[in-house]
C-alpha cells in the first residue's frame, strides 16, 4: 500500500503557497506564489462570466445558482488513469482557480508580479483583463470599496493591528441527512416548501421563491455534474482494451450513476457522495476545510461492506489513499500579503476522527485506524487529522496515533472534548450537538450540518494593542490618533495601569472590527448569496432563507483570530518587574528604548529578556498570562456581531504570528522590532520554556478555556521519545494533557539538526513536513524566516 500512496503522489502537483510576502515588507518574491508547474485556470471566471451575462436583471440568488449551474455543465472534465473516486475544480490537474466575483484587482495585480508571473501567459493576461472589465464594479471587494468612507475605509485596510479578512467562508454540511436522502430527496424538500408557500403566501413570499428556484438548480446541476462524468466513465470503458482499467470505469460510471442523486449504500459511493459535495462547495465560493467526521459518517458503510464480502481492508484503504490524493489536488489563489498568513497552506483541510457520538459514547471504529494508516502511508500536507479525545478513548488509538505523530507528519492533532465540550455548551450549543463538534481547519470548531457558514473575521495582533496603550493610541511617527485615547503611561503606577489601558484598545479595535465586518455581512448576504452551500445545511430549505440571512444560533460562529497573547503576557510581566520592582527604568523611558528598537540600550533588553516568561509553571507570570487570556476575551465578547452574538477569540493563528509581526514595533518583553511573535495562543515564545514540557502544561492549566476560547498548543519533541521504552511515557503525556483539560496540543517531531540541513540542501528534503501552527507544510516551501521560526521552538524531553 506504500508502492500505491506513492504513486498517487508522484502524479500529484503540489498547490501550496509560499509565503512570499511578510506582512507589507518585500520578503522572497522571487521564488514565485507557487511551484512553476501551476497555472491560473480562467475557466471558472470566464463561464460564470458568461452565465452574469446572460442573467442580468434576476434575483441575485437566482443568477449565483445559474452561474455555478453553468460552470458544472460546461467545464472541461476529466479521468486520470488511477481514479475511482473523479471530479475536478479545473480543466487541468494542474490548475488554480480565483474566485474572480470575490475580488478581480489581486489577481490582476499577482499574474503580473514577480511573484506570480508563471501562473498565466500572455494569453491568459490578456483573457483575464478582459474578464475584470466586466467585473469592475460588480465584485465584492469593489462593493468594499463603493461602501466605505470614514471610519469604514479607514480600518478596513490593513495597518498592523488588525487584518480583516473574507477569503473564505467554512462551514460542514449535512452530510448525516444527505446520506439519507440524496440530491434528489433535498429538491423534493425544496418543492414541497415552494408549494406550501404557494398556499399560504408569507410576507417574504417573493423571497423565498427566489431561493428555493435557486435551490432546485444547484442541487439538479450537481446531479448532472455527476452524470457528465458518468457518461464520460462509459464512454472511455467501451474505448478500453485492458480489463482492469475497463472495470475501474465501469465502476465509476455505476458509482456517479447513483450518487450524488441518491443515497449511497456501498462505502466507495459514500466516498465518492461526499466528495461530489466538497468540491462544489469550493466551486461555488471560496473557502476552506473540510470538517467531515470521516470514520463516524463512513465507518457504518465500510462495516456493512466488510461483512458481506464486497470490499477488503486493502481495498478500503486504497479507497481512502485515493480521497487523500483528490484533497491534495484542491488550491486555491492568494494574494502575496494573505501567504504572510497561509504560509504553506493549500486548502487547510482537516478531517475529524474520534470523539463521541450525540449521547457521548465514543464512536471509535475499525475505520478510525484506518484512516491513520492512511495519513501515516500517503504523508502528505493535507488533510490534516484532528483527533479528538476523551476520557474513554481507547489506548490503542492513542498508542496508533502516535504512531502517525512520530513520523514527523505534524498530525494527528489533539482536541480535548473535557475542554471543548464544555466550551461549546457555553457558546449555546446543547450538549447533543455539542458531542458531535467536528473541526474543519487548523482549531475551528464547528457543528455538522449547521448553518454556520461566516467564521475569520480578520486576525488581531494584541501585541500591537498593548503598544498602542504605551502610546496613548497615537501613531508617533504621524502623530495621528488610531487606537483609543488612553490614559498618559507617565501616570500609570503599577503593571496592572498598563494592562488595563490594554483593554480599552482591545475593546477599541474589536468595536472597529465589529463594524467592518458587519457593514461586509449585509453586503454579503445582499450581493454574494451562497444557494449550493444554503440546500445541504440544515434549516435553510425549511425556513426558505439563504444561510446568510440567518445564522445557527451560539457563538460557535463568529470568531477573531488573535495572535501575540503570549507576547503581552511576558510584557506586562517585565513591566512589573523591570519597571516597578526593580526601578530599572521609568515606563517613559522603557517606551523611549522599544521606540528605538532598544538601541544602546541592551542591558535593558537584556533585562527584559530575563524577566519571568511564560511556560515555566511560575505563577510570576502564569498568572499574568491567565488575566491577559480571560480579560482579553472577556473585553472582546462586550462587543456584538450583527446577529446580537458576541465577538470572541480563537487560537487559529496559521502562520499570522510570523507573518503579521512585522508591523508591531519592539514590545517590552525584550522583542525586536518585526520579530516574530509566539507561534500559537498557548504556547511560550520559542526558546522561553526552559523547565520542560510538563512545565508547559502546568503554564497552560492556569488559563481556563471556559473563559477564554479554543486555542492552540504547539510542542516539539525528538523522535525517540515516541517510540520504544519512551513510547508508553509519552502517551501517559498525552493522558496527563487531557487530564489537566487543556484543549489542544500538536507536535513537531524533527530535530534541529534536520531541519537546519534541510535550509542548507533543499534539494534533499523536498518531502520534509513540519507543523506550522493548526497545519503541516513542506518544510521547503517555507520563508526562511518562517523556518528560523520553527527550528528556534524549543525542543523537549521526556525523563
Amino acid at each position: 500500500m506504500v508502492q500505491i500512496a506513492q504513486e498517487l503522489k508522484n502524479n500529484i502537483a503540489s498547490k501550496a503557497v509560499r509565503n512570499v510576502q511578510r506582512g507589507y515588507t518585500e520578503d522572497e518574491k522571487m521564488r514565485g506564489l507557487f511551484r512553476s508547474e501551476i497555472k491560473l485556470d480562467l475557466q471558472r471566471s470566464r463561464l460564470m462570466t458568461e452565465s452574469f451575462k446572460q442573467s442580468d436583471g434576476e434575483a441575485v440568488v437566482v443568477r449565483r445558482a445559474k452561474a455555478l449551474a453553468h460552470v458544472l455543465e460546461h467545464m472541461d472534465i476529466f479521468i486520470r488513469d488511477w481514479e475511482r473516486i473523479v471530479g475536478y475544480q479545473t480543466s487541468s490537474p494542474e490548475g488554480l482557480f480565483h474566485p474572480i466575483d470575490m475580488n478581480w484587482r489581486s489577481v490582476k495585480r499577482l499574474v503580473n508580479s514577480e511573484a506570480g508571473k508563471t501562473l498565466l501567459d500572455d494569453a491568459g493576461r490578456q483573457e483575464l483583463e478582459e474578464l475584470c472589465a466586466y467585473w469592475k464594479g460588480k465584485c465584492m471587494s469593489d462593493r468594499h470599496q463603493e461602501l466605505f468612507e470614514g471610519d469604514l475605509a479607514k480600518y478596513w485596510k490593513y495597518e498592523g493591528t488588525f487584518l480583516w479578512t473574507h477569503l473564505s467562508e467554512l462551514g460542514i454540511p449535512d452530510y448525516e441527512a444527505l446520506f439519507k436522502s440524496g440530491l434528489n430527496g433535498r429538491i423534493k424538500m425544496a418543492a414541497e416548501r415552494l408549494a406550501e408557500i404557494e398556499q399560504t403566501i408569507p410576507p417574504d413570499y417573493v423571497d423565498q421563491k427566489e431561493f428555493l428556484r435557486s435551490v432546485i438548480i444547484v442541487l439538479k446541476a450537481v446531479i448532472n455534474f455527476a452524470g457528465r462524468y458518468a457518461s464520460l466513465a462509459k464512454e472511455m470503458a467501451a474505448s478500453e482494451q485492458d480489463e482492469e482499467k475497463k472495470r475501474r470505469l465501469e465502476d465509476v460510471a455505476r458509482t456517479c450513476e447513483r450518487v450524488p442523486a441518491n443515497p449511497p449504500r456501498t462505502f466507495l459511493e459514500a466516498v465518492q457522495f461526499f466528495y461530489f459535495i466538497h468540491l462544489v462547495r469550493y466551486l461555488e465560493y471560496s473557502t476552506l476545510g473540510i470538517g467531515i467526521r470521516l470514520d463516524y459518517l463512513f465507518g457504518p458503510f465500510y462495516e456493512k461492506d466488510l461483512q458481506a464480502g464486497r470490499i477488503t481492508r486493502d481495498e478500503a484503504l486504497e479507497i481512502l489513499q485515493l480521497l487523500w490524493a483528490k484533497f491534495l489536488e484542491l488550491g486555491l489563489v492568494y494574494s502575496p500579503l494573505v501567504t504572510s498568513v497561509y504560509g504553506g497552506v493549500a486548502s487547510l483541510q482537516a478531517i475529524t476522527l474520534g470523539g463521541t457520538d450525540r449521547a457521548g459514547n465514543d464512536v471509535t471504529n475499525e475505520l478510525t485506524y484506518l484512516a491513520l494508516e492512511a495519513a501515516r502511508t500517503m504523508r502528505t500536507i493535507e488533510p490534516s487529522i484532528a483527533l479528538r479525545v476523551h476520557d474513554h478513548t481507547p489506548d490503542e488509538l492513542l498508542s496508533k496515533a502516535t504512531d502517525v505523530i512520530r513520523t514527523g507528519l505534524g498530525y494527528p492533532s489533539l482536541f480535548n472534548d473535557g475542554a471543548l465540550i464544555p466550551l461549546l455548551k457555553k457558546w449555546g450549543v446543547p450538549e447533543e450537538e455539542a458531542n458531535g463538534y467536528a473541526v474543519s481547519g487548523c482549531v475551528y470548531m464547528e457543528i455538522p450540518g449547521k448553518n454556520i457558514t461566516r467564521r475569520v473575521d480578520g486576525y488581531f495582533v494584541l501585541a500591537k494593542c498593548l503598544w498602542w496603550a504605551l502610546h496613548r493610541g497615537v501613531d508617533p511617527k504621524t502623530g495621528e490618533q488610531w487606537g483609543a485615547k488612553t490614559a498618559d503611561p507617565a501616570n500609570f503606577a503599577s503593571w496592572e495601569d498598563v494592562f488595563a489601558a490594554y483593554l480599552e484598545q482591545v475593546r477599541f479595535f474589536t468595536t472597529k472590527m465589529a463594524q467592518v465586518e458587519n457593514t461586509c455581512r449585509d453586503l454579503y448576504a445582499k450581493y454574494c448569496p451562497r444557494p449550493f452551500y444554503s440546500a445541504i445545511v440544515d434549516g435553510c430549505i425549511e425556513k426558505g432563507k439563504e444561510c446568510k440571512q440567518w445564522i445557527y444560533p451560539s457563538m460557535v460562529h463568529d470568531m477573531t483570530i488573535v495572535i501575540g497573547s503570549t507576547n503581552v503576557a511576558d510584557s506586562l510581566a517585565a513591566i512589573k518587574k523591570v519597571v516597578f520592582e526593580d526601578r530599572l527604568v521609568s515606563l517613559p523611558e522603557l517606551i523611549e528604548i522599544m521606540d528605538n528598537n532598544w538601541e544602546g540600550r541592551e542591558d535593558i533588553r537584556q533585562a527584559c529578556l530575563n524577566a519571568p516568561k511564560y511556560g515555566n509553571d511560575d505563577d510570576y507570570v502564569d498568572l499574568i498570562a491567565r488575566d491577559v487570556h480571560h480579560g482579553t476575551e472577556a473585553t472582546m465578547e462586550t462587543v456584538k456581531d450583527r446577529f446580537g452574538f458576541s465577538k470572541r477569540g480563537d487560537g487559529s493563528a496559521v502562520s499570522a504570528t510570523y507573518g503579521l509581526a512585522v508591523n508591531t514595533p519592539a514590545t517590552p518583553d525584550g522583542r525586536l522590532d518585526g520579530e516574530p511573535f509566539a507561534d500559537s495562543t498557548l504556547a511560550p515564545q520559542p526558546g522561553m520554556d526552559r523547565k520542560g514540557p510538563t512545565a508547559v502544561l502546568n503554564s497552560c492549566a492556569k488559563i481556563d478555556t471556559l473563559q477564554t476560547y479554543n486555542h492552540l498548543l504547539n510542542q516539539k519533541f525528538m523522535p525517540q521519545f515516541l517510540e520504544g521504552q519512551m513510547k508508553p511515557v509519552f502517551i501517559d503525556y498525552l493522558k496527563t494533557w487531557r487530564e489537566m483539560k487543556i484543549p489542544h496540543i500538536q507536535f513537531n517531531v524533527v530535530d534541529k539538526q534536520t531541519l537546519e540541513d534541510a535550509q542548507d540542501r533543499p534539494e534533499a528534503y523536498q518531502d520534509l513536513i513540519v507543523r506550522v501552527a493548526g497545519y503541516s507544510a513542506y518544510f521547503v516551501e517555507l520563508s526562511k524566516g518562517l523556518q528560523d521560526h520553527i527550528i528556534d521552538r524549543t525542543e523537549h524531553r521526556l525523563a
